[in-house]
This record gives C-alpha cells, structure tokens and sequence, in this order.
C-alpha cells in the first residue's frame, strides 16, 4: 500500500537520495530488491537499535543515526510523537508527519489523502507495482494463501480443501502461502493430507525471496486478505481476496485485486466476523474467470 506513496515522494525529490526506516517483518529488502527509488533500506532491529528494549536507549541509538546521516528531509508515514521529536531534536529542516497522536483511520485512503498533501497533488495513483524481472510464460499454478493476521481473517481449512477438489483440473499445481509457524504450518499440512496428491505444496517453510518467483511465475493468487495477496497484486498477478473482516478499502488500492465478500453483505471491516459466510460457491465463480 505504501510504495506507490514512497515513488511518488522520489520523483518529486529526483535530486535526493531516499532510506527507507522500517522493521525487519516487513521483508522490504527482499519485496524491494529491484526498486531503484530507494537507495538504502534499514531495518531496525538489525543495523539500529540492536537487542535493547530500551525506549530511552533506542531514542538515542536513533538519534544517532539520524545524526550521522545528516537527513534533510522525513517522511513519517505514521502517526508518531516518537519519530517526531527525533526529526525536531535531528534539526532536520523538512518534517512530514501523518500527525502525533494516533488516530482511528482507514490505513489506504489516510495514506493517499497524506501523500496527496505532502506532494499538493490530488492526481496521484496507488496502484502499486514491485519491480521485478517481467516473466511473460506463466505456469499453470495458482497461490492460495491461507495466512493472516489473526484467526478471525482466515476462511476454514475446509473450504480451501474444497476448493481446490472443485477446481478439478489435474494440470493445476496448487502453492499454499503461509507463515511458517505452527498454526499455519498445520492448515498447510491438512490442506495436503486431505488433497492426497502431488498437485499441492506447501510455501511455509520458505522465505519472502524464494516465495516472489513462485507467485510471479504463477496466474492467479487465492485467499485471506494477507501480505501474499498485496504481493501477488504488486507483481501483477490477479489476486482473488477473501474479504470478511477487513475493509474493503485495503483491496481498492490495486487494480488487480478482486475482493470477495459474504453474499447479503454491503460491505465489510474490522469485527464483521464474517469469513466463515464467504461460500465455495462463489470463490469457485471467481476463480473460473481465471483459469
């Protein structure tokens, strides 16, 4: 959702080189390899702040950084108050904040709506694209991701093991996209069990570098609203997402991502508990414009 915002920013700073500041679980060196508008990444953790917990020491091992890169420009693509006393203390001249109280928003539009000021440009897109070598022969696979943030994001194991005996098509090889803990690891594992065949494997394991070339040499993503599914929509793959307890803005960034959601339902978000109303049925329709 933020890389479109993050090339907009360097195009507007052409002459600046840009570090992204992020956390290590967002994998961004991996997703960003071939992004050339940003120059340096840097996680947190590793080159930073290192093992502390700390927030008094993390403030000035922060500082420091700061310092010594000599910033004369901050995009806080959050609201922090954290962030940004270290701009002000920093001295760094450009500050551009989302604010520094935290605030109940919709994450996509409060980010167009923040880029769009920061840039004074309302013409601006969000359709994100991760540069990646084009792969223009795409195998007969499709991604099913059955991860997610929380347990009330996920559609039943069941119905992805029914899903995938519907499909019926022998030519098709299945890829389960994951998390590799244990929760996940076991839906994996049932998911294979119960298909008993070679046409499903399991993704778990890997990491984000070794999953990208399987999702973009693959037609088609399926699955919980999840990172795999923003990745598969970045790397132009149509991404099938199974929407039940998230906002239906977080798909309407990306031109190909096509969200499902309960029949009877208008719309969806936060607590609508729903996941378990999305229907074979109609995941199946979707997936047979498809394949």
């Amino acid at each position: 959702m933020f890389l479109p915002y993050m090339q907009q920013i360097k195009e507007h700073n052409k002459d600046f080189e840009f570090t992204l500041i992020t956390k290590k679980r967002t994998a961004a060196k991996q997703i960003l390899k071939y992004e050339q508008s940003i120059k340096h990444i840097v996680f947190l953790e590793d080159e930073i702040l290192g093992i502390t917990k700390s927030k008094i020491n993390n403030f000035f091992k922060l500082l420091s950084f700061i310092k010594k890169n000599n910033f004369s420009k901050i995009y806080i693509m959050h609201f922090s108050l954290f962030w940004f006393l270290l701009a002000k203390i920093s001295r760094i001249k450009n500050i551009y904040k989302y604010g520094i109280i935290k605030k109940n928003v919709d994450i996509y539009l409060n980010a167009l709506e923040q880029n769009k000021r920061w840039l004074n440009n309302n013409n601006l897109s969000s359709q994100t694209k991760i540069a990646y070598p084009h792969n223009n022969d795409k195998n007969n696979q499709i991604i099913i991701g059955i991860g997610s943030s929380g347990p009330t994001k996920k559609w039943p194991t069941e119905n992805y093991i029914e899903l995938i005996k519907r499909i019926n098509n022998k030519n098709i090889k299945f890829f389960l996209a994951g998390g590799n803990n244990e929760i996940e690891n076991q839906i994996a594992n049932k998911i294979i069990y119960e298909i008993k065949e070679n046409s499903v494997v399991s993704l778990c394991s890997l990491t984000i570098e070794d999953i990208i070339p399987v999702i973009n040499s693959s037609k088609l993503y399926v699955g919980n609203d999840t990172g795999f599914m923003h990745l598969s929509a970045g790397l132009d793959i149509p991404a099938i997402g199974l929407f039940g307890d998230t906002p239906l803005s977080y798909a309407n960034y990306n031109k190909n991502i096509f969200p499902i959601i309960p029949k009877n339902f208008k719309t969806v978000g936060h607590n609508s508990f729903a996941m378990n109303q999305i229907t074979v049925d109609q995941v199946l329709k979707e997936v047979k414009k498809f394949i």
